[in-house]
């Protein structure tokens, strides 16, 4: 007895069987990547939006689409989408579908870039989560941004909260209320904490194992025994 089909599968054989909705998933897959530069998260109503003037895809339909089109771009590309949590419909980003062995350089701003690895690497080498002023105090004393640069500062928040590299948000309540950093999803996604720690040993001189507690989180190595980990 034959095995039934997957829903993947029948949608590869409709993909093949109507140019239309092949040329729609090219297309998708053409705007995914390019839409992607922003780093900005991509919502679904903006896919739509984009095929609607050439393609009659009915929106029950949408997601066959961007399904195929996300096979399309992990094949070509070597990404794959991603669908983060967002406060109103459904969004997402295109990262790379295997772990970089550095976090990827897609900002015009070289300034801006070497911010964002320290204040990760800030981040993970304090347990995940640090207040605004110290975030402040560590980028003005590693002479990224002056401590009294506040249109610095705002920009810094906008911008990488927004890409998703980056978590602010208010904890507490009271005269107890501040502002904390953590990663975003982004990071989470893209971000090889192994990489920021061996950055870390060379700084230093110093080997990986020195920090345990953030070796152990970067490689998931407890010392008691080797483990093959499971994909």
């Amino acid at each position: 007895m034959s095995q039934p089909r997957s829903r993947a599968s029948r949608a590869a054989e409709e993909a093949d069987a109507d140019p239309d909705l092949g040329e729609a998933i090219n297309e998708c897959a053409r705007f995914l990547i390019c839409r992607e530069g922003s780093k900005i998260p991509i919502k679904r109503a903006e896919i739509q939006k984009f095929l609607a003037p050439n393609f009659q895809i009915p929106s029950n339909r949408i997601n066959v689409v961007i399904s195929e089109a996300n096979k399309l771009i992990r094949k070509v590309y070597g990404c794959k989408l991603v669908q983060v949590e967002a406060k109103s419909g459904v969004q997402f980003i295109v990262v790379l579908a295997e772990e970089a062995e550095s976090l990827p350089d897609t900002s015009s701003d070289p300034v801006l870039h070497r911010m964002l690895v320290a204040a990760l690497t800030h981040l993970f080498m304090s347990g995940g989560r640090v207040t605004e002023e110290a975030m402040w105090d560590f980028l003005d004393e590693a002479g990224l941004m002056e401590e009294a640069d506040h249109a610095g500062r705002k920009d810094f928040i906008t911008t990488f909260t927004k890409q998703l590299y980056l978590s602010y948000f208010k904890v507490g309540e009271g005269d107890l209320t501040r502002h904390v950093f953590e990663w975003g999803q982004r990071a989470i996604e893209e971000v090889p904490p192994i990489h920021l720690l061996t950055k870390m040993s060379q700084a230093f001189e110093r080997e990986p194992v020195y920090w345990r507690e953030q070796h152990t989180a970067a490689t998931g190595d407890n010392g008691i025994e080797d483990r093959t980990a499971e994909n």
